[in-house]
């Protein structure tokens, strides 16, 4: 049975690319990447999805921050952060690049409709048909990035990423 207790140690002294260590950290040993990443986006994306009906909740959307894999990690609290930087850094160009691409995107999309849903909140106008897109296009985004850290086809994801944010 793998120890998951060496996970804490300092990534140098682990055979970080074990897949053993990589899964007992909740990171997935096909692609290098962690889901606990997605929380920059969940929590942003509920928040959003509420604006129509509790439109004082763009207060909190101000505050939101988008953060690189490794910007969050450093941040988090996440206990094996460090292995989740070092397997980030050393993974696969084919599935960072495209990772990275739609994570940027998805910043960009959410700090754009923030700034979108507030001009609307101010100016009195409907918001449904507005929160309905942007939240089922965060949604389809986060769908995308998860399906990328669990090893889905990210060659050929591109297509799809361009077509979320036409």
């Amino acid at each position: 049975m793998f120890d998951v207790t060496r996970v804490c140690e300092p990534a140098e002294e682990l055979a970080w690319w074990d897949p053993d260590v990589l899964a007992a950290a909740n990171i997935m040993p096909a692609t290098g990447l962690a889901t606990d990443y997605l929380n920059v986006f969940n929590e942003a994306a509920m928040l959003f999805g509420l604006l129509n009906d509790m439109p004082d909740m763009i207060d909190e959307l101000r505050n939101w921050e988008p953060l690189t894999y490794e910007q969050h990690f450093a941040r988090s609290g996440f206990q094996a952060k460090d292995l989740a930087i070092l397997a980030y850094q050393n993974a696969d160009p084919s599935i960072k690049v495209p990772f990275d691409a739609l994570g940027q995107e998805t910043c960009d999309l959410l700090q754009d409709a923030i700034l979108q849903a507030q001009d609307l909140i101010q100016a009195g106008k409907p918001l449904d048909e507005f929160i309905g897109e942007t939240s089922m296009a965060l949604q389809n985004a986060i769908m995308m990035l998860d399906g990328m850290v669990h090893g889905g086809a990210a060659g050929g994801a591109q297509d799809d990423i361009d077509a979320l944010f036409d």
